[in-house]
């Protein structure tokens, strides 16, 4: 299941745009100083993309709060983004070797996909923003924020195994880190790229 709509991936990446141009970085700016999701979430940054008119039924259904949470996290994280890169998978984008060695260590991936609160995963997704380099693919950060949310809002979720963001985000960083002779195959087609 996906949570963005087509519509909706183009508007948020029309916002990182807007945010990035010249009229756009006090929005930025706003979202780069918060310390936690409160904080986030009374910025006029956080507002520019809630109140898009394509991200509004996002948030249509009252019944699953934890979406603002989402919303919220997408903005101050992609606040640090510089460039859109949808080449690859968010975690694959992590486990990609440069100098011989992951962009983010097993250690920094593991304290990420065992963050306890909004709060700890968006310093750890700010951290791996950074450790990019500033370049991650939007689309599936947000599709993969918006399943941790899901998962953590909803502790009866029943799903398969492959289908919890931990287990997805594992598996792409650790395809990425494998030398490509040691691979099994993965099956791309339950969570595409786009």
């Amino acid at each position: 299941m996906n949570y963005l709509s087509d519509e909706q991936k183009i508007a948020l990446r029309s916002w990182h745009e807007t945010i990035n141009d010249i009229k756009g970085r006090r929005l930025r700016a706003s979202l780069r100083q918060c310390e936690d999701i409160n904080q986030v979430c009374q910025t006029e940054g956080f507002r520019s993309l809630l109140f898009k008119k394509e991200m509004s039924s996002l948030l249509n259904n009252e019944q699953e709060s934890w979406r603002f949470i989402a919303m919220a996290l997408i903005a101050a994280t992609v606040s640090h983004v510089k460039v859109n890169n949808e080449l690859q998978f968010f975690a694959t984008q992590l486990g990609v070797e440069k100098n011989g060695r992951p962009l983010m260590s097993e250690l920094r991936f593991s304290r990420l996909c065992h963050a306890k609160s909004h709060d700890d995963l968006l310093r750890q997704l700010r951290r791996a923003v950074k450790l990019c380099e500033g370049e991650i693919n939007i689309p599936a950060l947000a599709e993969g924020i918006f399943r941790w949310c899901r998962e953590e809002s909803d502790y009866y979720l029943k799903l398969k195994p492959t289908e919890y963001i931990r287990i997805r985000w594992a598996m792409e960083y650790y395809q990425a880190v494998t030398p490509e002779d040691d691979q099994l195959e993965f099956d791309q087609t339950a969570h595409p790229v786009n």
